[in-house]
């Protein structure tokens, strides 16, 4: 975002959600699909990169399982379950997660 920020800013939760936000959707960008993304702030961007250089997954599920942290795997799995409750609840994804994924209409 190349803002300029104190500590005590990043305590400030819009200025928070900004930068948070900023982060995910590059992540999104840099692994391909939100579930990677979820990983590789759970776990760190190189790991999800090296799970996913260590063989080919079909299908993301198929690459969620097989992740060797558990820690990580049950996040993941978290977030994607919260991500189907709030579809339900709301309808349709957000803007801010269409955009990220690149599928804003």
């Amino acid at each position: 975002m190349k803002v300029r920020y104190t500590k005590d800013k990043l305590f400030e939760p819009d200025f928070n959600i900004a930068v948070g936000m900023v982060y995910i959707a590059n992540l999104v960008r840099q692994t391909g699909a939100p579930e990677y993304a979820a990983a590789a702030y759970n776990a760190g961007e190189d790991r999800i990169a090296a799970w996913k250089g260590e063989r080919n997954y079909e299908e993301i599920p198929e690459l969620v399982e097989s992740i060797p942290f558990s820690e990580t795997r049950d996040y993941v799995q978290i977030v994607l379950r919260n991500t189907a409750v709030y579809r339900m609840i709301y309808g349709q994804p957000s803007v801010a997660l269409q955009a990220a994924t690149g599928r804003a209409r």
